[in-house]
């Protein structure tokens, strides 16, 4: 696999990894489309983009981390249960380095799109603005939903909807960013067209 593949691959993995994590829905209280299967993806991600990227490496530690801590969370909802909203501290942990792995991943990313895309091209741009965008988001509303059970008001409950709908619309942005930056590793591998 040349490097071109290899980042070709990469990109593809970590916006499926993004599909999984943003449209995790349930069916009989089990997830369609696991959060473990996202931050799995975006492990792969990790291994085939950090020849470009090594920041990336950083990261990998923590990817373990939420592929376990969510894998967990599925399994446990196959018996009825979760692993969240047990111990506050441990939730707002896994809240931070959520953030945390976003806002750094997504960095790099745009990092690595300032080096293939046109010059009429602002995708490193929209990507830092969506990172920024949906960093807030999931610090807003995942605070929200974390503090829930210890300030049960009944409008937080409408607002946590939401700020659901808002951060998925924002997380789409950034598969669609993912994906042009992958068309632009394709379109750079195939060089000009005659």
């Amino acid at each position: 696999m040349t490097d071109r593949e290899k980042l070709y691959s990469g990109l593809s993995n970590a916006a499926w990894g993004y599909v999984f994590l943003t449209f995790d829905f349930n069916l009989n209280n089990v997830s369609v489309l696991p959060r473990f299967v996202g931050f799995y993806l975006l492990f792969s991600a990790i291994g085939k983009l950090s020849g470009e990227r090594q920041n990336l490496n950083l990261l990998r530690p923590l990817c373990i981390l939420l592929t376990g801590w969510s894998g967990l969370d599925w399994l446990l909802s196959w018996l009825g249960g979760d692993v969240e909203g047990h111990i506050l501290f441990l939730d707002l942990l896994v809240t931070v380095v959520t953030l945390y792995f976003h806002f750094q991943f997504l960095t790099d990313m745009a990092a690595l799109s300032e080096c293939c895309q046109p010059e009429d091209d602002n995708l490193a741009s929209r990507i830092r603005g969506h990172r920024t965008a949906f960093t807030l988001l999931i610090t807003v509303f995942g605070l929200m939903a974390d503090l829930t059970p210890v300030l049960p008001w009944e409008w937080w409950a409408g607002m946590i909807g939401f700020g659901a709908l808002i951060t998925c619309i924002v997380a789409l942005m950034i598969m669609l960013d993912l994906f042009h930056l992958r068309k632009l590793i394709r379109s750079e591998e195939e060089g000009p067209r005659l």
